[in-house]
């Protein structure tokens, strides 16, 4: 899933229950994973893509960091998403900081992903393998782009009326 619709489930179980923020936390990152279980297209990351041709000049650095540069925009564009809208739905002004604890459980499971991409650390070699080789779907692997974002749209409106009626319960 993109990191937007991550969030915004995060802060969503979060809220569910804004006095325990551990319990929110804890569901926030349980949630990253029955997501990724759902049938879905991610966006692809042009800095992690491999070069078939190794050069060592000048233009070939120069792309590496464009592309670089690009996913972190690209990338951050997708929080700052998922953040206004979990502060739009999920904000709660008794508990302020809840949906934000909800957010940042839901997307620390790719936070170590990236941070294994990019300092390939041992100690993460574990999850990795069950983050990207077990919990993600490999059913729709070739599924187009905006089929992806769309299914993923879908699911995030389905989830969010589901938690907005368990809400209206209290």
């Amino acid at each position: 899933m993109i990191l937007s619709v991550h969030a915004t489930f995060g802060a969503a179980i979060a809220s569910l229950i804004p006095t325990h923020p551990i319990g929110g936390f804890a569901l926030g990152f349980l949630s990253h994973f029955i997501l990724d279980a759902i049938p879905h297209r991610d966006y692809d990351l042009a800095s992690l893509e491999v070069d078939l041709k190794i050069r060592n000049d000048v233009l070939d650095v120069i792309c590496k960091k464009f592309r670089l540069i690009k996913d972190i925009v690209f990338v951050s564009l997708d929080i700052i998403v998922g953040l206004c809208l979990s502060f739009m739905f999920f904000f709660n002004s008794d508990y302020p900081w809840i949906f934000l604890i909800g957010v940042i459980g839901a997307l620390l499971p790719d936070l170590f992903t990236f941070v294994y991409f990019f300092l390939k650390h041992k100690s993460l070699t574990l999850f990795l393998k069950f983050h990207s080789d077990f919990i993600h779907s490999k059913i729709f692997n070739n599924m187009g782009q905006v089929f992806g974002i769309f299914l993923q749209f879908c699911t995030i409106t389905i989830l969010i009326a589901i938690i907005f009626g368990l809400r209206s319960l209290y």
